[in-house]
């Protein structure tokens, strides 16, 4: 999709490589992710999450046009699990955050290069800084190696007895702040980005830029627009606002950028 190149047919293209599912739900809705960020978050804070209870937005809604303004803005679009203690919000202070989600994500930065069937995992710590993990996460020889190697595991009963040796307590709180992308689809006329700003400073929402491309139809065009820091309750409030307008056409897509952990 980063070469424009529509999304039913680079889906096609991951399923005829056995990157993608037959029924690629957990793969494009985010349910895969889903799994394995809730294994990270339990081995790197010691709290089991429960599935269901992470939130989960997978690339569905993601479109051409989107990688088109995240490379206007020097950066791509992974679909990303974060696992966080929050470090900004008062009396949430110290809660763990656990969500899956399409982020905007600079050229530049290690979860960037994960393309095809990589993954790879970046680890912020405060005395290592940022350490990384990459490898292959995908594809039927990955995954066959991985599946004979744990039954090799309990055939030679050697798994560890203690696979998550930490354990917490510690309170959960998904309302996440970060800086995010909008992206909103509308029919032209007059008053538009007044009314979009109108609608941030009614939610408490700091916009940092507008982006437009040239207008070629008039009809149905897009504009996105990128916030400062707030919480992810702020942007849903201002996207339900946004789609009640007469001049949107669609709810916006909207997707926190990286930089903000």
């Amino acid at each position: 999709m980063e070469e424009g190149i529509d999304y039913d047919e680079v889906l096609k293209e991951a399923q005829d490589l056995g990157f993608a599912e037959a029924d690629p739900t957990a793969d494009v809705e985010g349910h895969d992710v889903r799994a394995k960020i809730a294994i990270l978050a339990k081995l790197a804070f010691g709290t089991s999450i429960p599935i269901d209870s992470i939130p989960c937005k997978g690339i569905t809604n993601i479109s051409t046009v989107d990688f088109a303004y995240a490379k206007q803005m020097g950066c791509t679009i992974k679909l990303i699990g974060t696992a966080c203690r929050q470090s900004k919000f008062g009396e949430h202070d110290g809660d763990i955050c656990v969500y899956v989600s399409p982020k905007l994500v600079p050229n530049d930065h290690l979860l960037a290069l994960a393309n095809g069937a990589g993954n790879a995992v970046s680890i912020s710590s405060a005395n290592m800084g940022i350490a990384s993990l990459t490898g292959p996460g995908a594809g039927r020889y990955p995954t066959a190696n991985s599946i004979v190697a744990d039954i090799m595991r309990v055939a030679n009963d050697t798994c560890p007895t203690t696979p998550f040796p930490l354990s917490s307590n510690i309170d959960m709180n998904n309302d996440f702040v970060s800086s995010f992308y909008i992206r909103i689809s509308f029919r032209d006329g007059l008053g538009i980005v007044k009314s979009v700003g109108e609608l941030a400073e009614q939610t408490g929402v700091s916009i940092h830029s507008i982006l437009q491309q040239p207008i070629t139809d008039r009809m149905q065009a897009d504009t996105v627009v990128t916030t400062e820091s707030c919480a992810l309750s702020q942007i849903q409030e201002l996207c339900n606002l946004i789609e009640q307008e007469d001049y949107t056409l669609a709810a916006p897509v909207y997707m926190p950028l990286i930089s903000d952990y």
